[in-house]
C-alpha cells in the first residue's frame, strides 16, 4: 500500500487545517491597504477641489460682483478684491493675527472685527488640516500603485482599475447624498456643518459684519454646488476610463482564451 503524505511547508494552513496566524494577518493587511486606497480617492478629490476653490481669485471676484459686496459693505470693489487677496495669503501663511486694512468712505478701517478674525483663524486651522489630508491621500495612493501594483505585483492592473472605480462610486454616492441633504434645507445643513466643525464665533450680523456681507449664504450654496459638480464630473471621467480599460483588457483576455488549438 502506498502511504499518503502531505506537504504543509507551502500551505497557509497548519497541521490541523487552520490558517496560520501570520498568513491571516498578512491577508488582513492586504485588504486594509486596498480599502485605504479606495478611500484615498474620495479624500483626494474632495480636498483637492476645495483647496483649488479656496485659492482661486475668480471665486472671490464672483462673491463680490454677484452678491452685491460693494453695496453691502460700503467698500469699493478694488479694496474688497485687495482684501480677498490678503485673505488668501493669510490662509497660506503662518502670520497671525489677521490684519487687513481697507479704505472706507475716506477712512482706513479694519476689514474684519475681532469675532470675524477669530472665526477666520479657525477656518485657517481647518484648511491646514485639510491640506495635510489631501497631501497624505495623494501620497498614499501613489505609494500603493508604485509598491503594491508595480513593484510587488500583488494587485493586477485590472484589479487596480476595479479599486479605482470603487473609489469613484463611493465619492459619487457621497456627493449625491450630500446634495439630497442640501436640497432638503441648505441653511439647516450649513448650520449643522458649522456646529460640527467650528467651536464658536461663526454667527454674524448681516447688517454690521463684513465677512457675511462679502460671502453671504447664497454664495456658499452656489459654491458648494459648484464643488460637488466638479467632484462628480472628475469621478465620472475616471470611472469611464477605468471601465474602458476593463472592457478592452477583458476582450483581449477572452480572445486569447478562444485561440484555436492545433494538435
Amino acid at each position: 500500500m502506498f502511504e499518503r503524505t502531505y506537504d504543509t511547508t507551502k500551505s497557509g494552513r497548519g497541521a490541523a487545517g487552520r490558517t496560520e496566524p501570520g498568513r491571516l494577518t498578512l491577508g488582513a493587511l492586504r485588504h486594509l491597504a486596498a480599502i485605504l486606497f479606495i478611500l484615498s480617492i474620495p479624500l483626494a478629490l474632495i480636498t483637492t477641489n476645495i483647496r483649488y476653490v479656496a485659492n482661486e481669485s475668480r471665486v472671490y471676484r464672483y462673491a463680490i460682483d454677484s452678491f452685491d459686496g460693494v453695496q453691502r459693505t460700503g467698500i469699493s470693489r478694488d479694496e474688497l478684491l485687495r482684501g480677498g487677496d490678503e485673505l488668501r495669503r493669510y490662509f497660506n501663511s503662518n502670520e497671525e493675527p489677521l490684519t487687513i486694512r481697507v479704505e472706507r468712505q475716506g477712512r482706513e478701517v479694519s476689514l474684519f472685527n475681532a469675532a470675524e478674525s477669530s472665526h477666520l483663524k479657525d477656518v485657517k486651522a481647518r484648511f491646514n488640516l485639510m491640506n495635510r489630508v489631501q497631501e497624505l491621500s495623494i501620497l498614499y495612493g501613489l505609494t500603493y500603485i508604485a509598491v503594491v501594483v508595480l513593484w510587488a505585483r500583488e494587485v493586477t492592473l485590472r484589479r487596480l482599475a476595479v479599486q479605482v472605480a470603487a473609489g469613484c462610486l463611493v465619492i459619487m454616492a457621497a456627493v449625491v447624498a450630500t446634495a439630497a441633504i442640501g436640497l432638503s434645507g441648505f441653511d439647516q445643513a450649513w448650520e449643522g456643518f458649522h456646529e460640527l466643525t467650528f467651536s464658536g464665533n461663526w454667527r454674524f450680523n448681516t447688517q454690521t459684519d463684513r465677512l457675511i456681507q462679502m460671502f453671504p449664504p447664497d454664495f456658499w450654496q452656489s459654491i458648494v454646488f459648484f464643488i460637488g459638480l466638479m467632484i462628480v464630473a472628475q469621478a465620472a471621467l475616471i470611472l469611464i476610463a477605468a471601465g474602458v480599460y476593463l472592457g478592452v483588457t477583458g476582450r483581449r483576455e477572452t480572445n486569447q482564451n478562444l485561440k484555436p488549438y492545433y494538435a
